[in-house]
């Protein structure tokens, strides 16, 4: 869903101070449940105005601090209001008594203090529930809409309690609903209008109603899922009659369907939301019922029942291609003790949040809930980790190089791409000196082995659907069974081989079809066995357009000196030590080049020194909008990654097992709001020192 509220918000801050202050870079959903509901997580106090903001104010600047930018208050909580209503009565949870006017009307103020502190404020309602326990009417205030009507009412279970919910099938329920969230969009201030997934309890009677407004053949599960649907739709639709920047979001529960129920559900065995509370997700995102969906994935990662990450990804791919954001809700009040032992997921938010970055389609979290933010430091320290320094870190690796591959394309080219150019995955030099040619093309670099296309490979090649495929390296490297079996995936493909009779060759014929669509004024030349320093490299040279070139230690071949010399060069830079590439090869280049490159050696006491030097000399801005960092050794991982460095004009950092001195004084001076973390292996205490440096 493309966010315009966002658009206009950040405009009219321009025009009113009192307005929300969203950050342009700031993208990532990052909310907070605030529940009112058994006064959980707010207010503590009771008839008490002075006491209730002041406390307020201090779980929105401890949420702030921690980075949330989003809360999501519970303004109806069971058939009331924590707002001046014409419809509903007035909360217990301000007073003590439901009905009991607290002497002002928070709403308001609770609006504008998370404006003040640049978060949008979503008023969470729900739907149906009247009571949490106890089914006497006249114990409820004597203006509640449940007592007036109390055939709109049905008795149902709550955990081990009887209660009170309104009964979804009938129409003047559904309009009643949509009444009070109408009359909060008119009259507040909010960015967003709320549901829980509070919707049909066990140990209903509804087969009156049932039996009134079913159509023919209807079964009693699938006419409840339609009166949910109804509902959604009918909120949503009044919500965009009235203000249309305002959005409408559900949280479901985490489980939509159990595989054993459906085999397209998440291989899961638990609660279902759609057997359960006749809440039907898949509809709602397929029918653009929501503008966005949070389902409540609150187990660990490995959890046998729910694994979180088998349902990240189940999610995911469930709202892919639908214009309906998905954000993920964090269970963090299951800290290991208590109620959850073995579920810590407090304890491992940061694995969850990271695992969520690797999907594109996931938009952010809500955690559940405030006051669990509040009381446990260590959660805090995660989250100022994750949010606060700015610093995103999305995780590109796959389980081996050719899936890694595709992760890398799918975060560059998420819309397709013309031009695709495929290496043998085992040879790590000729993906990087492809990059400046994949650069050209605007191509991710796939990976094939040398008689086959790994499955990965095949799917992302589908998902791309170019129109020309270049192949790097001859038949010695990618035979012509690799060529049938494209053209049998795509076959209108227009398929090209570059490809010499070694390494340098290739490079050679690679710069020629460079300079087929680009003037070539500029060459980095790498030694042919130094493909961490090509790599170092690859970024800039994919940035500038310029080919890498491969040399013989201590000369250039014939082939590469006449072709540069046929290019009128002008300048040239040589990466590596002597023992790559010694002085006469610089000398043999200056001869042809119109500036003087003698003094053009880049090079360091180790590949991590060499890679800082580079990045010191070319990349000369402090502010980077993303970082690539990945492992020096092996680099099997890496070797696709120059073309999205290239497209993000991102250096490309690698990393031993510790950061060196040069890293630390160049790193030392940038920032950046994220880091794509390439391939597995690399050594978390180098990578912490990055993230420490560049925030």
């Amino acid at each position: 869903m493309k966010k315009l509220k966002a658009f206009i918000v950040s405009f009219l801050m321009i025009l009113s101070a009192s307005t929300v202050n969203v950050s342009a870079s700031d993208k990532e959903m990052r909310a907070a449940w605030i529940s009112t509901v058994y006064n959980m997580d707010w207010p503590s106090s009771k008839n008490n105005e002075t006491a209730q903001k002041r406390e307020y104010i201090e779980l929105l600047d401890k949420l702030k601090s921690v980075g949330i930018n989003t809360v999501v208050v519970q303004v109806r909580p069971k058939a009331d209001a924590i707002y001046k209503s014409n419809i509903n009565p007035w909360s217990e949870y301000l007073t003590g008594t439901q009905g009991k006017d607290p002497g002002y009307d928070p709403l308001p103020f609770l609006i504008d203090e998370a404006h003040k502190r640049g978060m949008e404020f979503h008023a969470w309602f729900n739907p149906y529930r009247v009571t949490t326990s106890g089914t006497d009417l006249s114990k409820l205030a004597s203006n509640n809409p449940a007592r007036l009507h109390p055939d709109w009412v049905l008795k149902c279970k709550n955990g081990s309690n009887e209660a009170l919910i309104y009964n979804p099938g009938l129409p003047e329920v559904r309009k009643h609903v949509v009444d009070s969230v109408n009359e909060v969009v008119k009259n507040y201030n909010i960015d967003g209008v709320h549901f829980d997934d509070y919707f049909y309890r066990s140990g209903i009677d509804d087969s009156d109603t049932y039996n009134k407004y079913k159509k023919p053949g209807q079964s009693i599960e699938d006419w409840r899922r339609e009166n949910v649907n109804t509902l959604l739709k009918e909120v949503k639709t009044s919500i965009k009659e009235i203000k249309p920047n305002v959005e409408f979001g559900v949280s479901p529960k985490g489980i939509w369907r159990n595989k054993d129920s459906d085999p397209t559900g998440s291989d899961t065995r638990g609660a279902e939301s759609y057997s359960d509370d006749f809440a039907d997700t898949r509809t709602w995102i397929r029918q653009g019922l929501v503008d966005y969906v949070v389902p409540q994935l609150y187990w660990p990662i490995g959890y046998s029942a729910a694994d979180y990450s088998k349902l990240v990804s189940w999610w995911a791919n469930e709202v892919r291609g639908y214009d309906v954001d998905l954000y993920i809700g964090q269970g963090v009040y299951k800290n290991g003790t208590g109620d959850y032992p073995g579920q810590d997921v407090a304890g491992e938010i940061k694995e969850q949040i990271n695992l969520n970055r690797q999907y594109s389609d996931i938009k952010g979290s809500m955690y559940f809930s405030a006051r669990d933010i509040v009381k446990n430091s260590k959660l805090q320290s995660d989250m100022k980790d994750l949010y606060v320094n700015n610093i995103k870190i999305t995780e590109l690796k796959g389980e081996d190089r050719y899936e890694t591959a595709c992760k890398i394309s799918k975060e560059g080219w998420k819309e397709g791409a013309k031009t695709v150019i495929l290496t043998n995955g085992n040879s790590v030099v000729d993906g990087v000196t492809a990059t400046p040619l994949a650069s050209v093309n605007d191509a991710p670099i796939l990976l094939v082995q040398k008689d086959g296309i790994p499955t990965s490979t095949k799917d992302e090649i589908k998902r791309l659907n170019p129109s020309n495929i270049i192949v790097i390296g001859g038949e010695g490297s990618v035979n012509n069974k690799v060529m049938d079996e494209l053209k049998s995936i795509l076959p209108s493909v227009s398929l090209t081989r570059i490809g010499g009779i070694d390494r340098y060759e290739t490079s050679l014929q690679i710069a020629k079809r460079i300079s087929e669509k680009v003037d070539i004024n500029k060459v980095y030349l790498a030694g042919g066995y130094g493909e961490v320093d090509a790599l170092s490299i690859a970024s800039q040279a994919g940035i500038d357009k310029q080919p890498i070139i491969l040399s013989g230690k201590d000369s250039l071949s014939e082939n590469v000196y006449n072709w540069l010399k046929s290019q009128g060069i002008q300048e040239a830079y040589f990466v590596g030590g002597k023992t790559v590439l010694s002085d006469e090869v610089i000398k043999q280049v200056n001869k042809i080049t119109l500036n003087n490159v003698l003094n053009n050696r880049i090079s360091g006491d180790d590949r991590q020194e060499t890679n800082a030097k580079i990045i010191g000399k070319f990349y000369p801005q402090n502010k980077y909008n993303t970082l690539l960092v990945t492992k020096s050794n092996p680099l099997v991982d890496a070797l696709t990654a120059g073309p999205l460095a290239a497209k993000l004009n991102s250096p490309i950092v690698i990393l031993g097992d510790t950061i060196s001195e040069t890293q630390k004084t160049v790193l030392g001076v940038k920032n950046t709001q994220s880091i794509h973390k390439i391939g597995g292996g690399i050594n978390d205490t180098a990578f912490n020192n990055v993230v420490n440096l560049v925030k």
